[in-house]
């Protein structure tokens, strides 16, 4: 790229001079200012973890039987009625697979799960990355629940593990409104767990095959973009953030981020205050763009995208970088920074 050469000894001077500046990264990238519960004046970048649930009780296996989706359940209900059906108390209780009927229930329609058979659907949940969700013995909520598409589409992390010394792991909840006769009912769309980026199970080999670049089960498919094609489309939204509508920018930006980026956990509000800080205005403020090489990855699902961006008065261009990696065949943001 012609601009590659132009701006590589700017870069290196600013990298010297250590002037880097991170954006909506995991809390372990984020300035110890940013960083959750660090003091009160702190400004956080999601709510803390506080409400801990331990098991499933008597009473609410039981409820399983006549566990339907209704008007009346809000998001967090049906994700807690999925992770109890999910639960191994409940997986084969009262009869085979019941857990597994219960839990498809509330899939969405767009899911390819909710056309497979209970028996495949269980064979898909067998593999190893599943199972946290068939294993957990405690859950907890990851901040509040982000409600996206005026109000329609619903995003909630939840962190499980299978007991007390066990490692945390993080699943990210995508849930949407659908009409029906008795009112809008809350299914769950995609759910987004630690598996493989290429992944080739073919639980129903008559309506989807699941590979690189489809969703699995328990994500609605999406066409094949490249890391390119997600940056661009975030950079735009955020030029432009409040078309079609107020903070539509900020409800892409927060779409297309990975489970592990603390940003997929803040409301639209949340983020759009972050983009008035002045090292972030230029996301919004920006007039050319150029997209720069794709870094290659070592063939973990990670790589880089940059971007170059530069307001109409700027004299040097400021660079946009995105960490991205796959998630169930789809390119998310782990990371975005900033240099100058």
């Amino acid at each position: 790229m012609s601009m590659r050469r132009s701006y590589a000894s700017l870069l290196l001077v600013k990298m010297a001079l250590g002037i880097y500046i991170p954006i909506l990264t995991p809390p372990r990238c984020i300035p110890s200012r940013w960083q959750c519960c660090s003091h009160a004046r702190s400004r956080r970048l999601s709510a803390c973890s506080t409400d801990l649930t331990f098991g499933t009780t008597a009473e609410q296996s039981a409820a399983l039987v006549d566990a339907y989706p209704s008007s009346t359940l809000q998001p967090r209900e049906v994700i807690a009625t999925m992770l109890n059906a999910f639960h191994k108390s409940n997986l084969d209780r009262p009869r085979a697979r019941f857990g597994i009927e219960v839990a498809m229930r509330f899939l969405s329609p767009a899911n390819p799960a909710s056309r497979a058979t209970p028996q495949r659907f269980a064979e898909y949940l067998s593999q190893a990355w599943y199972q946290p969700l068939l294993e957990w013995s405690e859950y907890r909520w990851e901040g509040d629940l982000v409600l996206l598409k005026n109000s329609k589409e619903a995003y909630q992390q939840v962190t499980v593990r299978s007991g007390p010394a066990a490692e945390w792991t993080s699943i990210r909840w995508i849930l949407g409104q659908y009409a029906t006769e008795t009112g809008a009912e809350w299914r769950v769309e995609s759910v987004f767990v630690q598996e493989p980026d290429q992944n080739d199970f073919d639980f129903d080999a008559k309506v989807d095959r699941v590979g690189h670049g489809d969703g699995s089960s328990l994500t609605t498919p999406v066409p094949n973009e490249r890391p390119a094609d997600i940056v661009l489309r975030v950079m735009r939204a955020l030029r432009n953030k409040d078309d079609p509508y107020a903070l539509h920018g900020c409800e892409v930006a927060i779409r297309h981020c990975s489970p592990s980026n603390a940003a997929s956990r803040l409301s639209p509000q949340g983020f759009d205050v972050y983009l008035r800080e002045p090292w972030y205005q230029i996301l919004t403020e920006w007039e050319a763009i150029d997209l720069e090489d794709e870094e290659v990855g070592d063939g973990s699902g990670v790589v880089e995208q940059s971007v170059l961006v530069r307001r109409e008065d700027d004299e040097s261009w400021t660079v946009v970088n995105f960490q991205m990696s796959l998630h169930s065949g789809r390119w998310l943001m782990d990371s975005l920074s900033i240099t100058e």
